[in-house]
């Protein structure tokens, strides 16, 4: 073995380019890494591979010989990057100088030769990163840049991301408590397997009874009657729902498929590789709309469409989707598996979904394309709904305005306008495709999430202009929380060192190659910004409703109930990637979802 344990190293800070001198603590032969205790008082896993000697470091830096020199300065451009490059090292030379003589304390002076030390050691590393001398000349001498990534950032900058004395302090209490790893794929969620049949079961009915029991002439529980539920298997299929809902399925799968759009990179998958994903939900968006528009205009009665059928149709196509998954899932290797649904209950496993990304070729994935369908089915219900109050009154009520509007704004702003961060959200980043998935997305999103504008359509309020404005007041605190958070956080998973997000503090990752966790902006607020939105605008759209009827608030409490459980679980997956600084977080945003509540 070339290391042991006490000996003093050069080691490669996780998640960057830069080496710090450190103290190997302890040796993992079966990971290949060790455990080194750096001079600012942090300790971190690090590969064997980005461990050196500083006897390596300290001949770097001095092997400048006058024959190297002469072979450097052969061509113009390679000159003046040297004479760029010894400017850079005086001033660097002044300023630490300055900062040692200043009133700064042990830690800072500290900090600023192990920076000194690394853009000296670094320098042929920083030239390799550059694209032209020419640029790498006009450097400015108070930046690094960081080879891996090609940003730039400034010394300052540096010390503050992995000098943080907070962080320090944090992690150094997390160490004392290490946070327990969650490997067992047989922990059960949902009750278990008899929880599950139980779902299977009964979730079916959820829709259905709001379609039958919230009508126009009613819409309460009390007065619900067997008698009212159909007993012809007409009234639940017929010819033309079956068609929609193949037509619509087959309409977004081939746009979907369409080179149309650019790709991107999601988040990497326990196997370590990280898929490619087609961005291309706007055109969905807009040839639907231009697909009802032409509906509307050769005056097809689209009113008419009866959507007791149409979602019992998408029941059954979501169980036979699950079905073909699951069958799928047999052939796929045990890596590209769902740790949380490979338990070998057939019928636990295809309920959470047992293939984490189940594809159709390379770009194909089946995740994010029953996104498209769904969303764009809600979106049509609504405008439907909107359409058929309208034709009836002959002008809008306020409240359908607010509601029917909201609505559609919501659908194209959380999905269709920033599809590029829907392959890191929680259910299709951590999740399998099960049943979970296909029902969701085919029969709860446009069936029940649509309740609210069926509602105030058959049973309209008279309500009044400051009701109206707190409702408007509501849906605009919630959408904001939802765009604003998604957005910082997209901005900041593409380039956490972006001058933009300077304001924002972060935590250094915890393992070589993770990712910085954000700690300020919406993210310092509560550790799940999007989801108190959500419930902001479900609350709003049930206020919208009144309270003559529980039916209404049906939706804001199954998002409640759904999002608060899905905090716990993400907790519990994010325990397993980020490790301790996954505790140093939650010790600073204390509350997962509701402030002061939970």
């Amino acid at each position: 073995m070339r290391w042991s344990t006490g000996d003093k190293v050069m080691a490669k800070w996780p998640g960057s380019a830069l080496y710090f001198p450190g103290i190997i603590q302890d040796i993992d032969e079966d990971d290949d890494s060790a455990e080194v205790l750096f001079n600012d008082g942090t300790t971190m896993d690090v590969p064997i591979k980005h461990i050196k000697k500083e006897e390596e470091f300290k001949r770097r830096a001095r092997s400048k010989s006058p024959a190297r020199s002469r072979r450097r300065s052969q061509s113009p451009g390679r000159r003046r990057t040297t004479r760029a490059t010894a400017k850079k090292d005086t001033e660097v030379g002044k300023a630490n100088q300055r900062n040692n003589t200043s009133s700064s304390s042990g830690e800072e002076r500290k900090v600023t030769a192990i920076l000194r030390s690394d853009v000296e050691v670094s320098q042929q590393e920083h030239i390799k990163t550059t694209k032209t001398t020419k640029s790498h000349s006009k450097v400015e001498t108070n930046k690094t840049v960081i080879p891996d990534s090609g940003y730039m950032v400034t010394r300052q900058q540096v010390k503050e991301m992995y000098m943080s004395k907070a962080a320090i302090l944090n992690a150094k209490q997390a160490e004392e408590t290490p946070t327990p790893v969650v490997k067992d794929t047989k922990q059960y969620e949902y009750g278990g397997v008899l929880g599950v049949f139980l779902m299977y079961v009964t979730l079916p009915l959820l829709p259905l009874s709001f379609l039958v029991f919230c009508n126009k002439e009613d819409c309460s529980i009390s007065k619900a009657k067997l008698s009212m539920i159909p007993q012809t298997l007409e009234a639940y299929f017929d010819q033309m729902s079956i068609f929609i809902v193949l037509e619509f399925l087959v309409f977004h799968a081939i746009i979907y498929a369409l080179p149309l759009g650019h790709i991107i990179k999601g988040p990497a998958t326990p196997s370590g590789k990280r898929l490619d994903y087609r961005i291309n939900a706007m055109y969905t968006l807009v040839l639907t709309l231009a697909a009802y528009a032409v509906l509307y205009h050769y005056k097809v009665p689209i009113t008419s469409i009866k959507m007791l059928p149409l979602a019992a149709t998408a029941t059954v196509v979501s169980y036979i989707g699950v079905l073909l998954v699951h069958l799928k899932s047999k052939n796929v290797p045990e890596n590209e598996l769902n740790p949380h649904g490979n338990t070998g209950s057939d019928l636990y496993d295809s309920f959470l979904g047992r293939e984490l990304h189940p594809r159709i070729g390379s770009l194909f994935d089946l995740k994010l394309y029953l996104y498209r369908p769904g969303m764009a089915a809600w979106l049509v219900v609504v405008m439907v709904e909107m359409q058929r109050h309208y034709e009836q009154k002959n002008m809008f009520e306020p409240q359908v305005l607010v509601v029917g509007i909201s609505q559609i704004l919501y659908i194209i702003l959380e999905f269709f306008w920033d599809e590029e961060q829907c392959p890191f959200m929680f259910d299709i980043k951590n999740e399998g495709l099960g049943f979970v998935q296909f029902f969701g997305e085919l029969v709860i999103v446009p069936f029940i999430y649509s309740q609210p504008i069926t509602y105030v359509v058959n049973h309209p309020l008279k309500l009044q202009n400051t009701q109206i404005a707190g409702i408007c007041l509501l849906l605009f605190v919630g959408i904001c929380l939802i765009v604003l958070s998604g957005r910082q956080k997209s901005k900041f998973r593409k380039n956490p060192f972006d001058p933009k997000l300077a304001h924002l503090e972060s935590l250094p990752p915890s393992k070589a190659g993770g990712d910085r966790l954000l700690v300020s902006g919406f993210w310092g607020l509560v550790r799940h910004p999007n989801y108190l939105g959500e419930i902001v605008v479900g609350l709003a759209w049930s206020l919208a409703c009144g309270f003559n009827h529980l039916l209404p608030w049906f939706y804001p409490i199954f998002v409640i109930g759904l999002l608060l459980h899905r905090a716990i679980r993400d907790d519990v997956r994010c325990r397993e990637k980020h490790g301790k600084m996954w505790k140093v977080y939650c010790e600073r945003v204390k509350y997962r979802v509701i402030p002061y509540v939970f």
